[in-house]
């Protein structure tokens, strides 16, 4: 029986709920500006540690086999564990919420997109932060960059006040992510990196166009940096799903909420606040 992935929970019981599934290397601890962000404006945050991140369980042999499935899986058991949750406070008298928002970023995005294609029933919406995008390249590129990752882990193992000192010296990673963040590319299991897998295997487009549930997805334009960018909001203009709202936030990269925060928070806050209560 697998073990339930770890997660950081923020903010009072009965609010309105925000999960937050972060990209590869990343860690719930690696969005602690965005815990504290949403929590401040009066949200329960449901951080959760990927497979093989942060503090959740590693990859066993048979599951990096169907990794992309395996991503969600994992984040439907933390979406039907909510689901349980809120039904037994239903049961008891107290009060309740609505089913989360999930906000996802690269990898998370991803997941968070077929998750909701799937299982709509289990949230009241998406964000998707520049999602990584299955087919976008081909195996030996997914590999190619899987490996330029397990590296630059490995000289982050070998040098780790370097590391530091890079993440602290970086003007786009917040003060309260830069060690933890550091840390979480550390915990990371490399296995995973191996596989090359960023993202559910869904054909990208079909899965957007195949949303029934409210879904902002948030990119950038900064150029050899945005996975979805401007290329990609025309692919989801063409498939023309009324569900699916755009967002374009000038000069941001592929962390958006991290290279241009106040332009991502000024996108999704209102969002938030019309789809979540």
């Amino acid at each position: 029986m697998s073990h339930p992935l770890a997660r950081i929970t923020a903010g009072p019981v009965d609010a309105p709920t925000l999960v937050l599934l972060h990209g590869i290397t990343a860690s719930a601890l690696s969005q602690t500006d965005a815990i504290d962000h949403w929590t401040a404006l009066g949200y329960r945050v449901v951080a959760v540690d990927a497979r093989g991140h942060g503090l959740s369980p590693r990859w066993a042999p048979q599951e990096l086999e169907r990794a992309g499935e395996v991503l969600v899986d994992d984040a439907v058991a933390v979406l039907e564990d909510l689901l349980v949750q809120d039904r037994g406070r239903r049961a008891l008298g107290l009060p309740a919420t609505d089913p989360p928002v999930v906000i996802g970023h690269s990898m998370g995005a991803a997941t968070a997109m077929v998750v909701a294609a799937r299982r709509p029933e289990l949230l009241t919406g998406v964000v998707l932060a520049d999602p990584a995008r299955y087919g976008s390249r081909s195996p030996a590129e997914l590999l190619a960059r899987g490996a330029a990752r397990e590296r630059a882990r490995a000289a982050e193992l070998a040098d780790p006040p370097a590391a530091v000192r890079r993440a602290l010296a970086d003007a786009e990673i917040p003060d309260s992510e830069a060690v933890v963040g550091v840390w979480a590319g550390q915990r990371m299991d490399p296995a995973l990196l191996r596989t090359g897998v960023v993202a559910p295997e869904a054909e990208w487009a079909e899965t957007m166009a195949a949303l029934a549930v409210p879904a902002l997805l948030v990119t950038g334009d900064r150029p050899g940096a945005a996975r979805v960018g401007p290329e990609g909001l025309e692919v989801v203009k063409r498939i023309a799903n009324p569900h699916v709202t755009t967002a374009l936030v000038p000069g941001a990269a592929h962390d958006v909420r991290r290279s241009r925060p106040d332009g991502f928070y000024a996108v999704v806050d209102p969002w938030l606040a019309d789809h979540l209560r």
